[in-house]
């Protein structure tokens, strides 16, 4: 009965998995989305589309019209390496707060598998190099 406990606990946990990766390639997405549908969505620090949006809220930038988004996981990259300083301008104790709408919004993306844009990402090399292969005469 132990060595099913211990199988179980080995398990990854894909909602763990997910919520604590960077975030996600814009370039993925822009697959099956227009850029214009992905714009509110990109993270300020890595520029790419936010994995678990956080909302940037401190009083500093009450003015902005925008919201202001970054991935949670480069959010506290950025936090643990700037002692806690904003990542949209120098200013001590960042605010921050999840955002659940952009969450939802970006959860709603059309997306292809992981796996098939890499393969499509490695595949223009391969053909390029297969071209000049069979072009070359002997």
């Amino acid at each position: 009965m132990e060595e099913e406990k211990g199988k179980d606990n080995a398990k990854p946990n894909l909602k763990s998995i997910t919520e604590h990766q960077a975030c996600f390639d814009k370039n993925w997405i822009l697959q099956l989305n227009k850029q214009e549908a992905i714009h509110d969505f990109i993270c300020l620090i890595c520029k790419q589309v936010a994995n678990n949006p956080m909302e940037i809220n401190c009083t500093q930038h009450k003015n902005m019209d925008e919201s202001l988004i970054v991935g949670e996981n480069c959010l506290n990259q950025f936090l643990s390496q700037n002692t806690n300083s904003c990542p949209v301008e120098p200013h001590d104790s960042c605010s921050y707060s999840q955002s659940r709408m952009m969450k939802r919004y970006i959860s709603e993306l059309d997306v292809i598998c992981p796996r098939q844009f890499e393969q499509e990402q490695g595949q223009p090399q391969m053909s390029t190099q297969q071209g000049h292969e069979e072009g070359e005469t002997s």
